[in-house]
């Protein structure tokens, strides 16, 4: 064994530990995702939200690498899912993806939230879930402004179907008669594919159906509930178009527990910007008649803030009890 002076030991005990500090960040700092990343879908397999869920799956993986899952915990309008994303380990390998109804809508129409709000974060939008004011064709009712017209006339008569009570299309509709000061009369289903057959056998005068849903339909749509127009129907002019009061589609996006680190919510941000700009998320959302609409934490987050305080505000304005 070689012997060394004091000073030369000295020397290469210092330029050992240079090393292993300069070593260290690269130690120190993980790889995201370093393990699986599972995704919760609050609904039922299948699905609208199910199909573009399993798409940003795939392009997440293909962009960040390791197995991204896409588990199904469907069941009390979506709060299963987000009661277990609120008790998950906030490291970024648990998110949920989903529409921001469980945050904006069911806290104004149940007594007892499973969850805490501030327990979740949204991390960015992913697509908007665009509704349209819709009647089949043989229907005498050729535009959004004869349709108000007869509310006029005949408060309370013109019948509608909706996805259920308290769904994005009800308050949307509920929202535009509170505005005009008009009144339909709203009918419940058990969503969309309930309401279609009524709507087309004209058991219904009109309803709010999801743009996804009528694809193929041979539907009118009187107007497109959204501010920019809808490509399944880019004929059809918006609300806002008709200067009418806009409404708010249903938001769709990605979100993590609240703690969860900076920089891996940041990570997952991009990651997120990454798989909703690209072409084969784009396709699939095409073929689902969705719109990509992203949006990074912040904007989101302010964006939610403000729908939740208009429901806050529209829901016991319509009669709708907590139950």
């Amino acid at each position: 064994m070689p012997r060394f002076s004091p000073k030369a030991l000295s020397a290469i005990l210092c330029a050992s530990a240079m090393a292993l500090t300069a070593a260290a960040p690269a130690w120190s700092q993980d790889k995201y995702p370093s393990r699986n990343v599972e995704i919760i879908l609050p609904y039922a397999a299948g699905g609208g939200v199910d199909a573009m869920g399993r798409a940003f799956a795939r392009g997440a993986a293909q962009l960040a690498g390791g197995q991204w899952v896409v588990v199904n915990k469907d069941g009390a309008a979506g709060m299963l899912g987000f009661s277990a994303l609120a008790n998950a380990q906030a490291d970024g390998h648990t998110l949920v993806f989903s529409p921001a109804s469980p945050l904006v809508i069911t806290p104004y129409v149940t007594k007892t939230m499973p969850f805490k709000l501030d327990k979740i974060e949204p991390v960015c939008q992913v697509f908007e879930n665009v509704f349209a004011v819709v009647v089949n064709q043989d229907s005498p009712i050729r535009s959004m402004k004869e349709l108000v017209e007869r509310a006029k006339a005949a408060p309370g008569k013109l019948s509608y179907g909706h996805a259920g009570t308290g769904t994005v299309p009800h308050l949307s509709v509920a929202s535009i008669e509170k505005t005009l000061g008009i009144k339909f009369n709203p009918i419940p289903y058990r969503g969309d594919g309930a309401l279609m057959p009524q709507l087309i056998g004209g058991q219904l005068d009109f309803a709010a159906p999801a743009m996804s849903s009528i694809s193929g339909r041979g539907l009118r749509v009187l107007a497109v509930m959204s501010d920019k127009p809808h490509p399944g129907a880019p004929e059809a002019p918006t609300l806002s178009q008709l200067g009418y009061p806009s409404v708010v589609p249903g938001l769709n996006g990605v979100y993590v527990p609240a703690g969860t680190p900076k920089a891996v919510v940041d990570q997952l941000q991009g990651i997120c910007q990454k798989v909703t700009e690209s072409e084969d998320f784009r396709k699939t959302a095409q073929t689902l008649q969705q719109t990509t609409a992203y949006l990074p934490g912040a904007a989101f987050k302010a964006r939610l803030e403000k729908v939740s305080r208009e429901n806050a505000e529209l829901i016991p304005s319509i009669g709708l009890e907590k139950n």
